[in-house]
């Protein structure tokens, strides 16, 4: 019978089921963002020119403004 308790290895405790951990976004710098906690949407304010930018996630909001950013055309 095989037990369903992780068993320790070299001294290190085995860990099962862990959720791999996700990098955050990228954002040029001097863009700040934030998550509205009245519209739970993500907001952005570009540095030159000062344009908000929303989007449903914090992802989309990230290639939003790299596109903004990059001059492309809505």
């Amino acid at each position: 019978m095989i037990s369903s308790r992780a068993v320790a290895v070299g001294g290190i405790p085995a860990v099962a089921a862990v959720q791999p951990v996700c990098a955050a976004p990228w954002f040029p710098p001097g863009v700040m963002h934030w998550r509205g906690e009245a519209t739970g949407s993500w907001w952005a304010m570009t540095p030159r020119g000062g344009r908000l930018i929303e989007a449903a996630t914090e992802e989309a909001l990230a290639y939003e403004v790299r596109r903004v950013m990059a001059g492309v055309a809505v």
